[in-house]
């Protein structure tokens, strides 16, 4: 019987190694993306050494995930098996150059895979907060896709002015205008944007929204537009607001809504029928 290869030990090692991790302290869920050894390693040493890691996804996408926690969980929404919520198959032909609109963009994730995702495409990413629209743009530069994105340093809001963006101890992805001030622990004053002003005159063909309550007037102030996004993946926080008014608003518009989030995380895809059964 012949020895085994030296690779075959290797690996059965590190499995063994692996298997001694608390499950909290694993990187998983990530799609194979290469550099997720590293991210792992990283874990394992936390909280010293805690230097960005890029993983690259298998679309060719580079994902600069930096020591805030919520960037790992966002990369293992978008690499693993929750991908298709966002990337669906596209009933009959996709746009070939569609304009994305990106409410919530924080770290820029979903913007560089997005923009892999649809070659041809442009984005216009809205993030209030100053700290994440540094990482943001670190990873458009990292992907080389800076001049299709356009940012919006504004929270969209129903009218134009300011507010106060409240921190809270859930993490980057859980700022929000809504959150009751006796449970935030900072906040930072941003500008508030309408829909209008943040389209300046263009129409999305695909939106993305997770911002803590602003899906809300984004499903208002859409309705209150002639045009209709063929595709729409909005995360819906039911402590700001009637989630079953917004579902009933959406299918009132023409949208198909189906659920792809979990019951604590609450997330819908809906495909406006008209504009899927035309592409």
């Amino acid at each position: 019987m012949s020895a085994p290869a030296p690779r075959d030990v290797l690996r059965k090692g590190a499995r063994r190694l692996m298997a001694l991790v608390p499950p909290d302290r694993r990187a998983k869920g990530l799609g194979g993306a290469r550099g997720r050894r590293v991210l792992q390693l990283r874990k394992l040493v936390a909280p010293v050494l805690q230097r960005p890691v890029v993983l690259t996804a298998a679309s060719g996408a580079r994902l600069r995930i930096t020591a805030d926690p919520v960037d790992e969980q966002i990369a293992h929404h978008l690499l693993g098996s929750s991908r298709g919520d966002y990337f669906p198959d596209w009933p009959g032909r996709r746009p070939a150059a569609p304009f994305i609109l990106d409410i919530g963009a924080h770290h820029g994730l979903y913007a560089v895979c997005a923009l892999r995702e649809y070659p041809g495409s442009r984005i216009v990413c809205v993030e209030p907060s100053r700290d994440a629209i540094d990482a943001l743009r670190a990873n458009l530069a990292l992907n080389g896709c800076t001049g299709r994105a356009r940012i919006v340093a504004a929270a969209l809001a129903p009218a134009d002015g300011s507010a106060e963006l409240r921190h809270t101890s859930d993490g980057t992805w859980g700022f929000s205008l809504y959150e009751d001030a006796a449970d935030a622990i900072g906040g930072e004053t941003v500008r508030l944007e309408t829909l209008d002003a943040i389209l300046a005159g263009e129409t999305p063909d695909i939106v993305k929204c997770n911002a803590e309550g602003a899906e809300y007037t984004l499903v208002e102030q859409l309705a209150a537009r002639p045009e209709r996004p063929a595709l729409m993946t909005i995360m819906v926080h039911p402590a700001f607001g009637d989630m079953d008014a917004l579902l009933a608003t959406a299918r009132s518009m023409g949208y198909e809504v189906t659920p792809v989030g979990t019951d604590d995380r609450p997330a819908f895809r809906m495909w406006h029928v008209a504009a899927r059964d035309a592409s």
